[in-house]
């Protein structure tokens, strides 16, 4: 019995480690989609930048919180540049066309990891100091991965606080309310979208980086957490910050959970979940997100 007690309670800690990663990269989906009606197949692509990035750092001597902060400075420019380049172009056509643009870019980046990079596994070891082990009730477990899920949750919340309490999240909120009076009474629409992008493409990175000694580095890590995210994003209600939240930490319990007991059939119960919410309640969680 305390043998399966402490099974079921790694797995639940472990789901809440996965889900603090899963919530970074949801928040910033979530917000692109709010905001401009971009449904961002390139987002997993930035996570895996996150982790390249660096490894190519420390190599180059920089230490694992440098590094670390480097990371989501450069992923933030990268997506800056691309919504420039790509994205605003495409906003005034079909919403389908930049999902297809967003597609192919993902493939492009994963097609550039490969080449930089290779197609292997890196494996990334946790900073000094918090490289050891704690026990958890009567576990051992990685103490790293505590400190980086209260990071993760630390940022999140920031994150929520600026779009709640801040004139810029003011200015947010106004776009994803109404983007045209929001226009007319003088918010900078375009640059908002073009800002919100790059900095979702920061948190992506970000959370590829900060998961590295966690999960590993590879040219397809992106792809999973972009599933998930997504699962989050309708779960929680499209656009919806506050149902991203408590859809993040159901999505990667039940993973977590479902995978520990259940196998392959995990991923059968996760879509279940999310479909018997979304006949329930179609705008996610807290009714409060949008179905178009």
């Amino acid at each position: 019995m305390a043998h399966e007690l402490n099974f079921l309670l790694v797995n639940v800690v472990n789901g809440l480690v996965y889900g603090s990663f899963l919530l970074l990269t949801s928040l910033g989906l979530s917000l692109v989609f709010g905001l401009g009606r971009v449904v961002n197949f390139a987002h997993g692509a930035f996570y895996a930048l996150g982790g390249y990035v660096l490894i190519s750092a420390m190599r180059l001597g920089f230490g694992y919180w440098l590094a670390l902060a480097v990371v989501p400075l450069l992923l933030t420019g990268l997506g800056l540049s691309l919504e420039a380049g790509l994205i605003r172009r495409l906003r005034t056509r079909p919403e389908v066309d930049t999902l297809l643009a967003t597609f192919g870019l993902s493939a492009m980046l994963v097609g550039g990891i490969e080449f930089l990079w290779g197609t292997g596994t890196t494996i990334v070891k946790p900073p000094l100091g918090f490289d050891g082990i704690v026990q958890l009730l009567s576990n051992d477990y990685p103490f790293y991965r505590f400190v980086a899920a209260g990071l993760s949750l630390s940022i999140a919340a920031c994150l929520l606080a600026i779009v709640q309490w801040t004139p810029l999240g003011l200015r947010m909120r106004a776009v994803a309310d109404d983007a045209e009076m929001a226009e007319a009474i003088g918010v900078d629409r375009v640059g908002l979208l073009g800002q919100v992008f790059g900095y979702a493409a920061g948190l992506a990175g970000f959370a590829g980086a900060l998961g590295a000694p966690i999960f590993a580095v590879y040219p397809e890590m992106g792809l999973s957490i972009l599933i998930d995210s997504f699962l989050v994003v309708v779960l929680g209600g499209l656009g919806s910050l506050k149902g991203s939240t408590i859809g993040a930490l159901v999505v990667a319990v039940t993973k977590s959970i479902g995978g520990a007991y259940l196998a392959d059939w995990s991923t059968a119960l996760l879509f279940l979940i999310v479909a018997s919410v979304l006949v329930v309640r179609p705008t996610g969680i807290f009714a409060t997100g949008r179905t178009a």
